[in-house]
């Protein structure tokens, strides 16, 4: 495994799973699923999530996609428009498998659901998760890498 990867893999997603995990409750509130706010819940489904995006992060390379994308875009690496192109991709990749996969665990596997709850969960979800997401990574972004480059010693 790629030392670098691992460590960087982990500061990222613990905001985010963080962020996602609170979102979704709150959606979940507002919809009118959930009467109030549960710790216990969060709890569960940020472990659930932050073992999931480990390994969506470590194996999608959405990161190489993203580069691609602010390359062709003429962004300059280290810049405000690099990171933001980088993080379009890799955010939307994220985002688009961890709301899916979050939805399963916590309406059907946990709440006995029909797999549909997942798709429609989906429809609910995506948006206010996506948009959350990509303003956490985006600010995470610098110092995760630099405190990541500073454990490995890279």
């Amino acid at each position: 495994m790629d030392r670098f990867k691992v460590v960087k893999s982990l500061l990222m997603n613990a905001p985010i799973s963080i962020t996602m995990s609170f979102v979704a409750q709150l959606m979940n509130i507002l919809l009118g699923h959930m009467e109030h706010f549960e710790w216990g819940s969060m709890l569960i489904s940020f472990l659930f999530s932050y073992v999931v995006a480990f390994f969506i992060a470590y194996f999608i390379p959405a990161d190489r996609a993203g580069f691609a994308l602010a390359g062709r875009c003429g962004a300059e690496p280290g810049t405000w428009k690099f990171n933001m192109l980088v993080n379009l991709v890799v955010n939307t990749v994220f985002s688009v498998i961890m709301t899916l996969v979050m939805g399963w665990f916590t309406a059907c596997l946990l709440g006995g659901a029909p797999l549909i709850a997942a798709v429609q969960g989906f429809g609910q979800m995506i948006v206010p998760v996506w948009i959350a997401c990509y303003f956490v990574s985006l600010f995470v972004q610098r110092p995760a890498m630099a405190l990541a480059h500073k454990i490995v010693g890279k």
